[in-house]
Parts: structure tokens; C-alpha cells; sequence
């Protein structure tokens, strides 16, 4: 039944970009570069996609990695040394890894059915694999499938090599799941699901959850009406970072991890979108829209002498024509 499965929106955006022809590999790409201002120039490797490859921000240039035309959603591993990533084909996806290079490209879900594309059974046996993330403690590596039900879940793959099992947590509120991210000692994950109206079955959005991977229990984080998604938690383990909604604008929060306290808005320009923490926790990456392209932006974090979150301004880390804002950010450990 998988292959009859309601599909994330989200994903319907990276095909847009599968079909773009890849530039050439190795080098910096001086018509994708460019320099973040002075002052908003952290030490960085932030991963990215575009025209279905990914891409590697060092700080000062854009380099390709990879020479696909079908990657997406690109997540640096523990120590920085690999990454995994998603590889499109037709009604299916599967997850790879790859060095930090893009080089030794290794495969660890397959999920293209068999048959005549096209055909009913073909459709049928096809299966998702997105969203993949890699614990930073250790090799873990989590996504999110529709393998053997028509809604996304949460599946788990303990160590590269491993086979993937379903994470019953994520399927309790029954819909689909999306943007799971490990918590620093990789005991649990966030992630978004979705909800639907009482009254309207049309009207759907998205809340952030999460479970404790050893006792199964699931957490309510961000509950709302209008909407919160792309959980990302904060590398010393207190605060989930995610985009909220106010009517038509979406912006960066925070809300404690331990599931008290109240959300705190971080920016006010409405078009935010990917958020990834800084490695030593000092500021947040995202992306957010001119109305033409997606920008990379950043802003630092920090707490007051009350605790209470503080960021500085917004800041240009890079630009590029192509930015896939579906597959978001990574920054290395």
C-alpha cells in the first residue's frame, strides 16, 4: 500500500529541480559564491542542494559535490566525514551516504519496486525514504518512509549497514511525519506531523512532537492552530529551534526542550524556512526568500542574565540561484 500513500508537499518541490542540468564537479562555482559581510562570517560548512546535487558553503565559497541530478536533503554525520542524503527516482526514493567529498557513494535503502513503471503494481510496491539525519552521537541515521502504509513515519537505521525499523512513536497521532532531528545524545527525536481540522478535513498544518527511542513515550513540543514545522535541536540539548506561523508569515522560534516554558520569536521578516544550529550552539542558519531565490541567513544566539534567549541581526551568509529550500541546511559538527 505504500505506493498509494499521501506524499509530503515539500517533496513535489525538489522534483522541480531534478530535471536542471548539474554544473561540473570539484571546484568553486564563482556564479554561485557569494561572500557573507564581515561581521556574518562564522566558521562554517553548511550543505545544501540545488538543481538536484548537493553543494558545500566553506565559509567564503560554493563547491559541488555531488554529480547526480536526483539528490536532496543532504545531512552532515557525527564527525563531519560523511553525509546521507537522498536520491530520487520514478514514484520512489531511497536514502545514500557519501564521504564528505561526495566521493564512495554507498546506497542503504532500496526501495524501486519491480515491474513496468507506470503499471498499478508498479505503484503499488513504490516506497518514499526522505528526511533522512544522522545522530551526532553516534552512527544512527533516521528518515521518513511510507514503506508499508499509506502515511510517512518515522523508521530508524541503528549503524550504516543496518536495516531500517519503523519508530511506533511516530505513528500514534496516525498522519504523516516530517523533519526528524536527534536530540545531541541521540536518545530521541523531534519532528513535525501533521494534524487535520475537526470540521474541515482540507484544512491541515503541521505541530512538533517527540519521542524517547528507549521508552517510546511521545511528547507534545509546539501544538498550535496555525502551524510550526522543521524542528531542529539546539546542540547542548536545551532549546528546539522551528519555524512558526502568524497568519501568512513564518518565522524562527525557540521553545525549551524539556517540554516547558514559553516559544520565543527570533526574527520578524515572515519568509524563514530550514532553520540548522550552529555546532557550538553560538547562532542559527536558515533560509528565507527575496520573492525570487532563497538567501542563507544567520543570526547568533545567546542567553541574557535571566536565561533568556537573545539573537543578534540578521545577516547574508550566501546566495544561489537554484537553492532546493525543501532539502534545507547542514551545518558540520
Amino acid at each position: 500500500m505504500s505506493g498509494r500513500g499521501l506524499r509530503p508537499l515539500r517533496f513535489l518541490v525538489v522534483l522541480a529541480c531534478l530535471a536542471l542540468v548539474p554544473a561540473a564537479c570539484g571546484s568553486p562555482d564563482p556564479a554561485l559564491s557569494q561572500p557573507a559581510a564581515a561581521a556574518a562570517q562564522p566558521a562554517a560548512k553548511i550543505l545544501f542542494a540545488q538543481k538536484g546535487d548537493i553543494y558545500e558553503w566553506d565559509g567564503s565559497s560554493i563547491h559541488q559535490l555531488t554529480k547526480l541530478g536526483d539528490a536532496s536533503y543532504p545531512r552532515w554525520s557525527s564527525d563531519g566525514s560523511q553525509f546521507v542524503f537522498v536520491r530520487s527516482g520514478d514514484a520512489y526514493s531511497d536514502i545514500w551516504t557519501a564521504n564528505a567529498d561526495g566521493s564512495a557513494l554507498k546506497q542503504l535503502t532500496r526501495d524501486q519496486p519491480t515491474g513496468q513503471i507506470g503499471t498499478l503494481d508498479y505503484v503499488n510496491n513504490a516506497v518514499w525514504a526522505l528526511d533522512p539525519v544522522w545522530s551526532r552521537a553516534g552512527d544512527d541515521i533516521a528518515f521518513v518512509s511510507d514503506r508499508g502504509t499509506p502515511q510517512n513515519y518515522v523508521w530508524l537505521i541503528r549503524g550504516v549497514g543496518s536495516n531500517a525499523v519503523r519508530v511506533p512513536g511516530s505513528t500514534v497521532n496516525g498522519d504523516n511525519v516530517e523533519h526528524p532531528d536527534f536530540s545531541p545524545d541521540g536518545k530521541q527525536l523531534v519532528f513535525a506531523q501533521r494534524v487535520q481540522s475537526q470540521t474541515n478535513s482540507l484544512d491541515r498544518w503541521t505541530q512538533i512532537w517527540k519521542v524517547d527511542l528507549t521508552t517510546g513515550q511521545l511528547s507534545p513540543v509546539v501544538k498550535t492552530d496555525s502551524g510550526s514545522f522543521d524542528p531542529a535541536w539546539s546542540p547542548d540539548g536545551k532549546w528546539i529551534a522551528y519555524v512558526g506561523r502568524t497568519g501568512t508569515a513564518d518565522d524562527l522560534w525557540v521553545i525549551p526542550a524539556q517540554g516547558s516554558g514559553q516559544a520565543v520569536k527570533l526574527t520578524s521578516t515572515g519568509n524563514v524556512v530550514s532553520p540548522t544550529w550552529a555546532p557550538d550552539g553560538s547562532g542559527i542558519a536558515f533560509l528565507q526568500t527575496d520573492g525570487v531565490t532563497f538567501q542563507a541567513s544567520y543570526i547568533s544566539f545567546s542567553l541574557d542574565a535571566s536565561g533568556a534567549p537573545q539573537v543578534g541581526k540578521v545577516q547574508n551568509l550566501f546566495t544561489a540561484p537554484l537553492i532546493d529550500a525543501v532539502s534545507g541546511l547542514s551545518w558540520a559538527p
